[in-house]
């Protein structure tokens, strides 16, 4: 199967799944639209977006835009600013994965060696 043909089936599958499951269509519909909110840096939208979806019949999408509109100064300045933690949390995720299949077997020394470990990287 082409790529095309792959994306008009799974295309086809989403557009059956939110007519039998009207909820699957309107999460789908808030996804997209959070996340042209934070591609856009648009704070109207986001505000838009608290109000619309706080009033949802759907309630974890109410429980959601509540909590945004808790958390509102931080939300805002996730929307607007180019920094992120992305990156510490990955090392992060890293270091707790190596934590766990270790058991806690390894001495500092290994653990370290472990997280700095890049196979990608080229010796010399």
């Amino acid at each position: 199967m082409l790529p095309g043909e792959v994306s008009s089936v799974l295309s086809g599958y989403r557009e059956c799944l939110m007519e039998k499951y009207p909820i699957i269509g309107e999460l789908y519909k808030c996804i997209k639209e959070f996340r042209r909110i934070f591609k856009e840096k648009s704070l109207p939208q986001l505000y838009l977006f608290i109000d619309r979806y706080k009033k949802s019949n759907v309630k974890e999408l109410a429980i959601f835009a509540a909590g945004l509109e808790k958390d509102l100064e931080a939300v805002e300045n996730a929307v607007v600013s180019d920094l992120s933690n992305g990156f510490v949390e990955g090392v992060n995720n890293k270091l707790k994965m190596i934590k766990r299949t270790m058991y806690g077997r390894c001495g500092q020394k290994l653990l370290t060696a472990k997280l700095m470990y890049d196979p990608h990287s080229k010796p010399g």
